[in-house]
This record gives C-alpha cells, sequence and structure tokens, in this order.
C-alpha cells in the first residue's frame, strides 16, 4: 500500500522531470538538482556515506580506547603496588606495625606459567594463521600483570580493581573464543595441531577462571552456614563464560562427531589421512572451564548447573530421529549406519557432559537447595521425554496413539542401544543425588 510521503515523492519527481530541459540528459538533471537540494540527511563521514560503517568504526575506536585505559590503570595498580607504604608516624617514634589484610583465599590456586605458555603458542606455524593472535597475548598479558599484582599485594581489592578485573578477563576470554570458535566450525579435516590448541586453551580458560573468581566472589562468612554471595560483577563473568565458551562447547560436540566419523569411514575407502578427533579435547576445555565455577558452594552454583544441564538436555533430545509408523526400523545403507554411530558418540559425551555437571563441589553444604522449581520440572520432563523416546511404541501408530508417552518397554535399536540407555539412567540416578532427592 502507497502512503502519503510515497505519494509526495512521487508528485515532486513528475514536477521535476516536467520542467527538464529537453537538451539535458535525465542524470545530469538529477545531479543538477541534487547540487540545489542537498539531502536533508547528512552523509556518515566515510567514504561510503554509510552510518551503519560510521557506527562500526566508532566502536573499534571505543575498544581501542577502553583498551588503552585498562592499560594505564592496570599500570597505575603496579606502580601503586611497588610504591612503599607510609605508616604516618613521626620521626623518632616506632613504626605502627599494621595487620596484613586478609586475602580472598589463604593460598592462591595452582599458578601456571603463561608467559611460557603464550610464547608455545605464538611459536607454533599453525597458529600465526589466526587473525586475533595479537589480541589474545595482549590481553592474557595483561590479566596477569593485573591479578600477580593483586595477590602480591596485603591491601584490601578495592571496588574499582575488581571492575577493572572483571574488564581485563572478559577481554581475555572473549580473545579466547575468538580462538576457540573458528576451530569448532571449521569444515577441514582435524589436525593434531587445532587438538594441543584446544588443550593449551583449556590451561588458560582454567587460569582466567581460577585466578578471578576469588576476587569476584564474596566468601560466606566464618561460623556461618549461609553460601557465598553473588556479586553483579560475577553474574557479568558467568554470562560471558557461558556464552563465549561452555555453551559453544556443548553445542560443537554433534557437528565434530557427525565431521569426524564422516571422514573416518567414507562411503568409498581411500587413502586419505585419518583425521584427529577433536571431542576429548573439546570435553577437556569444558571441565576446564566449568569445574572451577562449581568448585565452592555459592548461590550461583546451582542455577549454573541448572542453566548447563537444560542446554545439554536439548542437544539429546535433537539427537533423536523422528517416530517411524509401525515401529519399522531403518534401512541398513552405509549412510544410516555413519548417522547411528554419529548419535551413539555424541549421546556418550553429552552424557559425560552431564557426569560433569552433576559432580558435587568438595564443600557443598548439604541444606544448600535444590534447583528452581521451575527449573527442575524443566529437567525432569526433559529427561522423562529422553526415556521415552528411547523405547518403542505399544500399538498402533505414532500419529493417533492415545497416549503418545506410552511405551513396551523394549529399546527403540536405531535409537539407542542398552548400553546408552544404561549410560542414561546412570546421569539421571546422578542427577537425583545431586539434588538430595535419594
Amino acid at each position: 500500500m502507497t502512503s502519503d510521503a510515497d505519494r509526495l515523492r512521487i508528485a515532486i519527481a513528475l514536477t521535476a522531470l516536467k520542467f527538464k530541459p529537453a537538451n539535458q540528459s535525465c542524470a545530469s538533471y538529477v545531479l543538477h538538482l541534487r547540487s540545489i537540494f542537498p539531502p536533508s540527511t547528512p552523509l556518515a563521514p566515510t567514504a561510503d556515506g554509510s552510518w551503519k560503517t560510521h557506527a562500526l568504526t566508532l566502536e573499534e575506536d571505543l575498544a581501542k580506547l577502553k583498551k588503552k585505559y585498562e592499560a594505564e590503570q592496570i599500570s597505575k595498580t603496579l606502580v601503586a603496588a611497588a610504591a612503599p607504604v607510609s605508616d604516618g608516624a613521626p620521626n623518632g617514634s616506632q613504626p605502627v606495625k599494621r595487620k596484613p589484610k586478609k586475602k580472598p583465599n589463604d593460598k592462591r590456586t595452582d599458578a601456571v606459567d603463561l608467559e611460557a605458555i603464550l610464547e608455545d603458542i605464538n611459536g607454533r606455524p599453525q597458529f600465526a594463521c589466526v587473525p586475533v593472535s595479537d589480541s589474545l597475548f595482549s590481553s592474557f598479558s595483561a590479566f596477569q600483570q593485573l591479578t600477580s599484582t593483586l595477590w602480591s599485594s596485603d591491601a584490601a581489592v578495592t571496588a574499582a580493581q575488581r571492575s577493572l578485573l572483571l574488564s581485563t578477563t572478559t577481554r581475555a576470554l572473549n580473545a579466547a573464543a575468538s580462538v576457540l570458535h573458528p576451530i569448532l566450525t571449521s569444515t577441514e579435516t582435524p589436525v593434531s595441531s587445532r587438538a594441543s590448541t584446544l588443550q593449551t586453551l583449556a590451561v588458560l580458560v582454567n587460569h582466567l577462571v581460577t585466578s578471578s573468581l576469588p576476587f569476584l566472589l564474596r566468601k560466606r562468612k566464618h561460623g556461618t552456614n549461609q553460601p557465598a554471595t553473588v556479586s553483579s560483577l560475577l553474574n557479568k563473568l558467568l554470562d560471558v563464560v557461558l556464552n563465549s565458551i561452555l555453551n559453544p562447547l556443548v553445542e560443537s560436540i554433534s557437528p565434530l562427531s557427525h565431521h569426524y566419523l564422516t571422514l573416518l569411514f567414507p562411503p568409498t575407502p581411500s587413502k586419505a589421512t585419518l583425521p584427529v578427533d577433536l571431542r576429548p579435547a573439546v570435553l577437556q576445555l569444558f571441565q576446564s572451564a566449568f569445574s572451577p565455577l562449581v568448585s565452592a558452594s555459592s548461590a550461583y552454583e546451582t542455577n549454573l548447573r541448572a542453566t548447563v544441564t537444560l542446554k545439554v538436555l536439548r542437544q539429546l533430545e535433537n539427537l533423536f530421529p523422528p517416530r517411524r509408523l509401525g515401529n519399522a526400523r531403518l534401512p541398513w545403507t552405509h549412510d544410516n549406519r555413519v548417522n547411528g554411530l554419529v548419535r551413539k558418540d555424541t549421546f556418550w559425551y553429552l552424557c559425560t557432559v552431564l557426569h560433569i555437571v552433576f559432580t558435587p563441589s568438595k564443600d557443598r553444604l548439604t541444606f544448600e537447595p535444590a534447583p528452581g522449581a521451575v527449573s527442575e520440572r524443566q529437567i525432569v520432563d526433559a529427561f522423562t521425554r529422553i526415556i521415552n523416546r528411547c523405547k518403542r511404541k505399544t500399538t498402533g501408530s505414532c500419529n493417533h496413539d492415545p497416549n503418545p508417552n506410552s511405551d513396551s518397554g523394549a529399546l527403540d535399536l536405531d535409537v539407542i542401544d542398552e548400553v546408552g540407555y544404561q549410560m542414561l539412567l546412570g546421569v539421571v540416578e546422578r542427577y537425583w543425588r545431586w539434588t538430595g532427592e535419594v
């Protein structure tokens, strides 16, 4: 439908054409009118005149300025930590002894030689082609400088320093994610260098989380039964870890399984180089990123486990093919056999992820609340749907069954075998044990 504004534009255009000189072309006449009547909306100060390009350029400039500002703040923190502390005592008097501030932990978490790891990565020829390698090195170096200063200083960590730590950690996590995502989504044949890069990222991400978490997590008071509380800064860190590391890893298991097994079992035998299985390294990276987050009992631990669980359960449900009429078996073709192996392998890895998720923390409180009512109901419903889908229908077609959840007790072998089904039941039992219901 033509609007009034469109009608007005058409009227103006027809009027302008009516007065076009006969000896002047339409293109020349349009340029002449543009010079006389400039556009009401100014063009962006870019080569293409696009405001989108201008906005993206401003975002890049802002990111550079923020990075420069954070580097200056880190330098100030280093200078302040190196400066001698004045006790304010008059000349000739005894210096006042001050009790050192208590650090987030009595002992620092296991330190890693971050410089050696970064130098090792930088020396790999296959890593030099990654366009974000410079940001990875610079962001991790800035993080190392800041955390080393905070751990060595006796002064209490200020709110500004915590905010700076969060920003530095987020930048390093995003840099690690920019290296991770191309590896997970690549369609090329997996090689050993990618697996070693994933293993290195597991060490780096684990170091990021274990070093920053004690400063962002508010420990529970000694002698009380209250779990550690969650600050707004920690919530932002959890969002970054979930969206940039954990969720992409969970989502990559099925595509990686299909890509690996398809290359391993081609339709016709070939002498091509065997692919490298990246899934063990993916599982290691997931555990390295997730386990430190739930290593101590805290107020966010339960919600974090429930969020990751629902993500994994959705991936499990997407594995199963639609039901077939009359419980007919799939044809025994090469593609169906490979797809069956892909489904079994993916099922095993996702169940292993759930085993990691349901591993209780060492100091978990016995009275710690289970997942919220909504999350617990969603998890139980998902487990129920998966278990029912593993079994064959009783009678009738799947479209006219009065009870869609009824089953005959016999497993649908095109979906899962006995070993996989027992693994699923083990995961369910582990979940109930974790919730404290059994």
